[in-house]
């Protein structure tokens, strides 16, 4: 007998092999960056329903907050966004924790609310449910493996997605009160003189001066809830004057025409503050001026008038004018 030496056909199995292999690392790699891309833009959906939907929170009503998340079905053309819409089942009412970012779902209803959780997801972590609503996303790699005799591989993929989103109370007011006004009875007046025993004067959030053109143009912004009073917090340094600014007080009495029976956040500084430099704000009261007179300009005696209710979270105080929607990290979620 005579040994075939015969290798003739090795390189055809050799070449097949060898396009197998590299349609899958294609495959894979088509997979792996359309996956990446489905859930970026499933993220910015998610994120700006979230926005949405908690910035109708304040209004009580459940269903403008399912309503605004919902908006986002038709404006964000994202891939596969016709088979992951967004409905009330994929909205959470939160209890957020400014203090330890800490997020609670259990027994959270719009009634003591500060945030919601838009998700699109196959498991939530806060219930543990399964919604089955996760973002539905294409492969290429199953298709490929079973045309090569595979067992019917599934062609999708389930992407989870989700956002929380909380509204904190803006400071409504170009006006700051001394702690000693936490505990004087009410009603009270404010802006009432020059004089540093008033505990009360003006605040531009900003480090700068309380001139009249500042104070009008927050007021303005406050009379819109438009955004022009900085995102203060305890901590933060304002800058005060506690002169009478006559020119002022039509514009109050503007905003608060404008929005009757409306309250408004205000920074409390320390006793003893000066009141031609900044301060640190050491707490939040909420202002609610009086229904009848509010602003009391006739006389020397100028003022405003209302009730003064120190100790208020911007996280969590309810009934004032303007509210900031934020979005914030939820780790269970990793997101």
């Amino acid at each position: 007998m005579h040994a075939t030496d015969n290798e003739r056909g090795t390189v055809l199995i050799f070449v097949t092999l060898s396009i197998v292999l590299l349609l899958i690392m294609v495959g894979m790699g088509l997979d792996t960056g359309h996956l990446v891309y489905v859930r970026a833009q499933g993220q910015a959906a998610v994120d700006a329903a979230a926005l949405s939907a908690a910035s109708a929170i304040p209004t009580g009503s459940a269903t403008e907050v399912n309503s605004r998340a919902a908006a986002f079905n038709s404006k964000n053309n994202y891939v596969g966004s016709s088979q992951n819409v967004i409905t009330g089942s994929n909205v959470d009412y939160v209890q957020y924790s400014p203090t330890d970012g800490s997020i609670t779902t259990s027994g959270v209803t719009i009634a003591n609310a500060n945030g919601v959780r838009v998700a699109l997801e196959t498991t939530n972590p806060h219930t543990g449910t399964s919604p089955a609503t996760a973002m539905i996303s294409q492969l290429f790699l199953m298709p490929l493996l079973n045309l090569f005799g595979g067992q019917n591989f599934n062609d999708t993929a389930n992407l989870s997605v989700s956002a929380t989103a909380v509204v904190k109370a803006a400071a409504g007011l170009p006006i700051a009160i001394e702690e000693a006004r936490c505990s004087a009875p009410n009603p009270q007046k404010l802006l009432q003189s020059s004089s540093n025993a008033d505990n009360s004067g003006y605040t531009t959030y900003w480090i700068n001066n309380t001139s009249a053109a500042e104070i009008k143009a927050l007021l303005k912004s406050a009379s819109t809830c438009g955004g022009g009073t900085p995102a203060v917090g305890v901590g933060f340094p304002t800058q005060l004057n506690n002169g009478q600014i006559t020119s002022v007080y039509d514009d109050f009495e503007d905003v608060f025409k404008a929005h009757p029976g409306d309250c408004y956040l205000i920074p409390v500084v320390r006793d003893g503050s000066k009141w031609n430099q900044t301060e640190k704000i050491t707490d939040f009261a909420k202002f609610c001026p009086d229904a009848t007179a509010p602003v009391v300009t006739k006389g020397k005696d100028k003022y405003l008038a209302g009730t003064v209710t120190c100790g208020q979270n911007p996280y969590t105080t309810k009934d004032v004018s303007c509210y900031v929607p934020t979005l914030v990290r939820d780790a269970k979620s990793g997101m």
